[in-house]
């Protein structure tokens, strides 16, 4: 929340170490769907509004870490797609319609 549209807040937390901190908390915990969700909203909210940090983030590992984090927490999927596509990262964002949940009549 801290770095939510606030670039000088997201300036400070990446020089003080907080995106390696989460990315650290990912990997020490990839079974806490918290810690999991968290970091992802975190790591969006760094590179939103400052894609600078992208590249650094990514050097450390954030793709694939976030990547994990989407395949074991059904509830990540959104926050994970969002923390993807804002470091640039290729994902698919839309939902393909396969035809196997109901009909389309009126």
């Amino acid at each position: 929340m801290l770095a939510l549209r606030k670039p000088e807040n997201c300036r400070v937390i990446m020089e003080g170490g907080g995106a390696l901190a989460a990315l650290q908390a990912m990997k020490m915990h990839p079974r806490e769907v918290t810690v999991q969700k968290q970091a992802c909203m975190l790591i969006r909210n760094l590179v939103s509004h400052t894609r600078d940090f992208s590249q650094p983030i990514l050097e450390m590992g954030a793709e694939n870490l976030i990547t994990e984090a989407r395949a074991a927490h059904r509830d990540c999927d959104d926050v994970a797609k969002a923390a993807l596509r804002d470091l640039g990262c290729k994902v698919e964002l839309r939902e393909l319609w396969t035809g196997q949940k109901g009909g389309l009549a009126h």
